[in-house]
């Protein structure tokens, strides 16, 4: 018989019953490992969750998608635009009923994918190498509210396409859930559509509202975030937009006091200041299979510096609500070697600061290649990878040793490939974009690389605590390349030049970490522009107004952008390039927290005063040059906080250096008065590099 969705009715009941132990704080259903109950999702008592049925066994699931042909080649022509086309499936395994669905959601997804097999193409889709076969999202509740596959809304189909062994997921996952950290589960599935056969994929379990109802049933509708950290410089709308679930509330207030709390609390105290948001031991188990498996792009990787990549924070809505770190898209592990931490073979960057590893600074660092756009910054730069360094690094190493007894031993990663091998070979054999010669050696050395997780993880905590290694080496103009090579919006860079040849558009109209000021008369914004850039295709473009005040010298604006805090002594001058409407003296000047912490309070004025134009040219504030205004200085005096020279003073802010900001001027006569009632003008900026 052939369960059917009528038009999409028939969900799973409501009113089942649920009896799962959960600890305090809403704890996930995950069982420790042991061989008796490897996979908790095998919990009987955990029968009627969204997903217990599909995930349950070790079945295969055949996924049958009918579609229009129309449909189907809008699809592969405008994939990578990720919206949903309509289709009916049947869904099958062996054992279970069939379920049909007459109606749903599919499209492609994968952010890598969809750039590579579409943009590096002109537009056009490719179909070579690994573009041959893309992952694919399902959505039951697309075109009906309550359409339902085993209790879930949606399902994802991962292609897998840079993973020869197809093993990378299936055991990464299992081993977390082994590990004692809750994570979504996985089975192979073979997809078809309109009868034609795609090929094997991984079905990975959606982390959503149903995914926290599966897996905290006793605080199932708490606040799930999609890759926002809890990094207290991050705005309420960042938190927002992670939202997947509570959206219509939107009340991000939990993880905003989580962050605060992150920044505020104290070394001695750090334990105590998070004890009401985050559990410990959960995150230090999450901490040591993430190293053992190198999971490189994952919650060490802070593409960004307000946060890392590939991860869900859910907080649950338990009597002491507590936030959980829940594992995403673990494609890049059991690799041989970390590119990043580790680089070998054809990676040429130099290696980044690993966890166990204090940095010399906050600088975001090359990948991949030395004078390549893409960069990190290192994970202990973020006050709570640090503190859990600094404050629980003993137990991190009785956590790391227990792992490797378990889960990560190469017996029980051995026994887990066998499993999934036998049900993945038929699969393999039958897949038109799938070498099983190929495949053979992908297995051969997932289990190579296997065998050394737990050694590799042993030697890791054996090293300790350590500090990064003093860099050395010649300090080199960049080149045309790096000028306007594609770069993320992130700020004020250190390590690469900060050019706003940003490789995806900013968020919003200003870009991050740029900020703006001025006195109460003045009107001013500032935007990322395309339009007649500097260089390359954009650039930071200032507009602003002064309107006459009553007073002397009452008129000023500025724009600035901030950087992670970072040491930059060791640097000799910063430049940029600037041009204004007309010419106009422009106050370049470095920002600091001493100005407040042991200045006083005075105005953060080390800096250096230019003539800028229309045409562009490179202002360079060379450090042993910049100086503090006398105008500024009257305020300067030893009881607001400071009795030492300027030199030392200055030695203060740049070894506390946290950004850069531009004051144009306005038109004044010899009193300080503004010339014309009203004064409109712009200040571009770009290409801004160390040296």
């Amino acid at each position: 018989m052939v369960r059917r969705w009528g038009t999409f009715a028939g969900t799973w009941s409501a009113a089942a019953t649920v009896l799962l132990a959960c600890g305090e704080g809403g704890s996930p259903t995950v069982a420790p490992y042991g061989p008796a109950a490897p996979d908790p999702s095998a919990d009987p008592q955990a029968s009627g969750l969204p997903g217990q049925s599909l995930f349950g066994d070790r079945q295969v699931l055949d996924v049958r998608l009918e579609m229009e042909p129309a449909v189907f080649q809008e699809l592969e022509e405008y994939g990578n635009r990720e919206e949903y086309v309509p289709a009916s499936a049947r869904l099958e395994r062996a054992g279970h009923e069939p379920v049909v669905i007459g109606q749903l959601g599919v499209r492609h997804k994968g952010a890598y994918s969809l750039h590579h097999c579409w943009d590096l193409f002109g537009g056009v889709r490719s179909h070579d190498a690994e573009c041959a076969k893309l992952s694919l999202k399902l959505e039951f509740d697309e075109y009906e509210p309550d359409a339902r596959f085993d209790g879930l809304k949606r399902l994802n189909l991962h292609a897998s396409s840079g993973d020869a062994s197809k093993l990378h997921e299936l055991c990464a996952y299992q081993t977390f859930r082994d590990a004692g950290v809750d994570g979504p589960r996985a089975k192979p599935a073979r997809v078809y559509v309109n009868g034609q056969l795609l090929g094997l994929f991984i079905a990975v379990e959606n982390v959503d509202g149903r995914y926290t109802k599966a897996h905290f049933p006793d605080a199932p509708d708490g606040n799930l975030y999609k890759e926002v950290w809890p990094n207290a410089d991050a705005a309420d709308d960042n938190f927002v937009r992670a939202l997947e679930t509570n959206e219509e509330r939107a009340d991000v207030s939990g993880m905003r006091a989580f962050a605060n709390a992150i920044r505020n609390a104290p070394p001695e105290s750090f334990e105590a200041a998070l004890a009401p948001y985050v559990a410990f031991e959960p995150l230090l188990r999450y901490i040591a299979v993430d190293r053992a498996l190198r999971n490189w792009d994952g919650i060490m990787a802070f593409y960004s510096r307000l946060s890392s990549h590939n991860f869900y924070w859910y907080q649950d809505d338990s009597p002491r609500p507590r936030f959980h770190l829940i594992p995403w898209d673990l494609d890049n592990t059991f690799w041989p070697f970390d590119p990043y931490m580790d680089p070998q073979q054809w990676v040429t960057a130099p290696p980044v600061p690993d966890f166990n590893a204090e940095p010399l600074d906050c600088e975001p660092r090359p990948i991949w290649e030395p004078t390549g756009p893409e960069y990190i910054t290192p994970p202990r730069c973020d006050r709570l990878l640090d503190g859990l360094a600094e404050q629980h690094w003993p137990e991190l190493v009785a956590v790391g040793r227990e792992l490797i007894e378990g889960p990560l031993s190469p017996a029980r990663l051995d026994a887990l490939a066998d499993e999934w091998v036998s049900l993945l070979e038929p699969l393999v054999a039958e897949d038109p974009t799938i070498d099983p010669a190929e495949f053979q050696r992908g297995v051969s050395e997932f289990r190579s690389v296997a065998a050394q997780v737990g050694p590799a993880l042993a030697a890791f905590l054996d090293e300790g605590l350590i500090q990064e290694p003093v860099r050395v080496g010649p300090i080199e103009e960049p080149v045309p390349e790096q000028i306007d090579a594609p770069t993320l919006d992130d700020g004020l860079l250190i390590a690469v030049p900060t050019n706003f040849e940003f490789s995806a558009p900013p968020a919003s109209a200003q870009p991050l970490g740029v900020f703006t000021y001025g006195d109460p008369l003045a009107a001013y914004s500032a935007a990322w522009s395309t339009d007649a850039p500097i260089s390359g295709t954009a650039d930071l473009r200032f507009d602003f107004t002064f309107n006459r005040g009553p007073g002397s010298f009452d008129e000023w604006v500025g724009v600035g952008i901030s950087s992670a805090e970072t040491d930059v002594s060791a640097y000799t001058r910063v430049v940029a390039w600037l041009s204004a409407d007309r010419p106009r003296p422009v106050r370049m000047r470095l920002n600091s927290p001493v100005y407040d912490e042991l200045f006083g309070g005075v105005l953060a004025e080390f800096g250096i005063d230019v003539e800028v134009g229309p045409e562009p040219r490179a202002v360079v504030l060379d450090f042993a040059s910049v100086f503090y205004p006398p105008w500024a200085k009257e305020g300067w005096a030893a009881e607001q906080g400071w009795a030492g020279t300027d030199a030392q003073a200055l030695q203060q802010v740049l070894q506390r250096f946290n950004g850069l900001a531009f004051g144009p001027a306005a038109t004044m006569d010899t009193l300080g008065e503004l010339t014309e009632p009203s004064e409109s003008g712009h200040l571009r900026v770009d290409n801004i590099y160390f040296r």
